[in-house]
């Protein structure tokens, strides 16, 4: 019998070694949850030999002679992911590792190339017990080209059904092998063995190489350290499925929406949203003016105004006639009725000369909020000095210095949202939080497993950003007053400003005195969000956190945080932000704020941004003449001069529009393709949040039902789980 077996092995010299399975199952989708119809391909050395294990067909001899004392099978299940180009023609082997030893390397011997969104499935035969399994290796050897595959799990099924799953969501890219940990969450002093501590030394050591802080500019956060995408790991890319708006070019985009063209492009017609619609036909208005504080692009700058400061001289002289009878600007702001809005941090900058210009206000606005609930301007001073050269400007002057005052408030507006409340506050912070995710926390972590999917593409896209938004010639430069080198100066104010207190809604809401003014869906909204996502974090800590000394204990945790504090936000003291933790209910905060931030936050301030900024006159990003010192000379020709045109109007509109759109293939909020989680109970949780999250879906699209304005960004359905737009 073995002289017959080795006769036909001979035929069988050149082919590749044999794998440990000669039966295969395809399956799909790549879903460990799916039972699929399965179709069985045949090895090629079925009818020689029922197993061989071993890296050479010259080993079949021996894995034949002694097939008598194979004791143990496994049934693996290998899943391929299920994006573009996830499959590969390569030749992939498996090792399984166990507490008593190991399999050998083992090729898979599929006939079909390993498939975009199916499984495989293979028995794998061992001469002895290999214990508790603890990782799984693969390996990928050049075969027809060099062709990156996705594995997204391996589980592995033992005799007695026992099932471990080892969860993959990774490229592997080279032949450098790949070791994935078995799936169940575990702290740093849970790796209870020799192997298991130096996987998570090979792995920490690797991840903290591929991932390095650098300097952006000082007093800025620190960023990422590759200057291109391409020079990121391969799981740090965005996928080709998922195409970035801001990587169309932006003369391809004027031409798409037909700028400058007597008549709207199709595409343009397409976009005209009831928000769109509603701010071109009523931007000049007071209501639609003061109706954006709350509900607008950046809602998160208004706040109680409880005295009128020293450096905006309102008096009752001025404003009195626009409060109605039978009150007082004191009575009002003692009601908790008036409302400021500051651009402070503007003041003193230079504006960007890249653009032409050297023009930027930091203007103060006084808001009323009327017996119907109306959120009204009542006063608008352009700089922060007061003087004869600055004066008031009042509902009450003319319709030309007026409408040109609300618009330098505008234009301010449009600077802090793009610089601050979107790139810095979230696109910067979700970066902060990534890179001290993947420098920190293990893959087997159960903070990883929860963030991971929060922070997944961040890098990518800020990269983008730096090299087409704010790199020197980039769209700032040539279309925002703030470009050039003020966008540095900015982001180091905003930093500045920015406390730990400021990025938790609750905290920041309480503090702006923001509470009870009406018709402020943001705050409604978000803290429905903010609130769905704490309980999804508290059942989560609760999970694998005892009590408050398993926080302070967990080495990878202090020193994420720590990271995050030293490394990002440049160890200010005066942040507020925490650089440890001393209990559970700190650490589910800050997760809390951390998710929110990446998700809510940054839909708020993104989304909408065709809808408010395509109409120049509503959000001017740049003002090409001084502001007026006195009052009555404004014209409609000096507010046409004023606002930006050709090339960079259209350059602006461009860019919001490009920014705004959803990737074609966005994951939302709450929905986890990774299956990171092993438990049955954190995967409970996850059910749960989506149920939650599902509930707040109904009633905002009932609320705005009844709303001649919807307020939809805080929609779940449009949240993405990650700054990845």
């Amino acid at each position: 019998r073995l002289g017959w077996v080795r006769s036909c092995l001979a035929t069988y010299k050149d082919t590749p070694p044999a794998a440990a399975s000669l039966e295969f199952a395809v399956t799909s989708p790549a879903s460990a949850k799916v039972n699929p119809i399965r179709q069985t391909v045949r090895h090629p050395t079925k009818s020689l030999v029922n197993t061989v294990c071993g890296e050479n067909a010259k080993h079949a001899d021996s894995s034949i002679l002694s097939e008598s004392n194979m004791k143990v099978t496994y049934q693996i299940t290998i899943g391929t992911g299920n994006m573009f180009f996830a499959g590969t023609n390569d030749k992939i082997s498996v090792m399984l590792v166990g507490s008593l030893g190991s399999s050998d390397k083992v090729y898979i011997r599929n006939l079909l190339r390993l498939t975009q969104g199916r499984n495989y499935e293979m028995k794998l035969t061992t001469e002895s017990e290999l214990g508790d399994l603890l990782l799984v290796k693969l390996f990928k050897e050049t075969f027809l080209g060099d062709v990156d595959w996705y594995c997204s799990f391996v589980s592995v099924e033992t005799e007695n059904k026992l099932t471990y799953y080892f969860p993959c969501h990774s490229w592997i890219t080279d032949s450098t092998p790949m070791e994935i940990i078995e799936g169940a969450a575990r702290k740093r002093h849970e790796y209870n063995s020799p192997i298991l501590e130096q996987y998570w030394v090979d792995k920490m050591q690797k991840r903290q190489e591929e991932y390095q802080w650098a300097e952006y500019a000082p007093g800025v956060p620190k960023i990422i350290h590759h200057d291109t995408a391409k020079d990121l790991p391969r799981d740090a890319r965005i996928p080709i499925e998922r195409p970035m708006g801001i990587l169309i070019p932006i003369r391809e985009a004027i031409s798409l929406l037909g700028l400058g063209e007597e008549k709207p492009s199709a595409t343009t017609i397409a976009y005209i949203s009831p928000v769109k619609d509603h701010v071109e036909k009523h931007w000049h208005e007071d209501g639609c003016f003061g109706y954006q504080f709350l509900n607008g692009l950046n809602p998160i700058l208004i706040k109680q105004c409880k005295e009128i400061p020293e450096k905006f001289p309102v008096t009752e002289q001025m404003v009195g006639p626009f409060l109605g009878p039978n009150t007082s600007l004191q009575q009002e702001v003692q009601k908790g009725n008036i409302y400021l809005v500051d651009y402070e941090m503007l003041d003193g900058i230079k504006a960007n000369p890249e653009a032409g210009h050297e023009y930027l206000g930091a203007p103060m606005c006084l808001l009323y909020v009327n017996p119907m609930n109306d959120l009204l301007p009542i006063a608008i001073q352009i700089t922060q000095h007061p003087g004869p050269d600055c004066p008031i400007f009042l509902p009450s002057d003319s319709q030309c210095d007026w409408r040109l005052a609300k618009m330098w408030v505008r234009n301010a507006d449009v600077q802090v949202h793009q610089l601050v409340s979107h790139l810095l506050r979230t696109h910067l912070f979700g970066e902060i939080f990534g890179i001290a995710t993947l420098r920190s926390l293990a893959s087997a972590h159960p903070i990883f497993k929860l963030l991971m999917p929060h922070v997944k593409y961040t890098l990518h896209i800020n990269i983008a950003a730096r090299s087409s938004l704010i790199s020197k010639g980039g769209v700032f430069d040539k279309a925002f007053s703030t470009g050039g080198t003020a966008i540095v100066e900015v982001l180091q104010r905003g930093l500045k400003r920015t406390t730990y207190e400021s990025m938790c809604l609750p905290d920041n809401l309480a503090a702006r005195g923001v509470g009870k003014i009406p018709n402020y869906y943001f705050r409604d909204d978000a803290q429905k969000i903010w609130l769905a996502i704490n309980k999804f974090t508290e059942n989560i800590v609760d999970l694998y956190y005892e009590n408050d000394a398993s926080v302070q204990s967990d080495t990878e945790l202090q020193h994420w945080v720590k990271e995050i504090f030293t490394e990002g936000l440049l160890a200010n003291p005066l942040s507020g932000f925490p650089s440890s933790f001393h209990s559970k209910t700190e650490l589910i905060k800050f997760l809390t704020m951390v998710i929110f931030t990446c998700t809510g936050q940054h839909s708020a301030v993104n989304l909408g941004q065709y809808e408010w900024s395509s109409s120049i006159e509503n959000s001017p990003s740049i003002m090409r003449k001084p502001a007026p010192t006195e009052k009555g000379k404004v014209t409609k020709k000096d507010i046409r001069d004023t606002l930006p045109w050709g090339i960079q109007k259209y350059t602006v509109i461009a860019t919001t529009f490009l920014l705004s759109q959803p990737a074609h293939f966005n994951t939302e909020l709450g929905t986890y393709e990774e299956e990171r989680f092993t438990e049955p109970e954190a995967r409970a949780h996850i059910t749960d949040f989506q149920q939650a999250l599902l509930q707040i879906e109904q009633e905002i699209t009932k609320r705005n039902k009844d709303l001649p304005l919807p307020y939809n960004y805080f929609l779940p359905s449009l949240i993405d789980n990650s700054v990845a737009i």
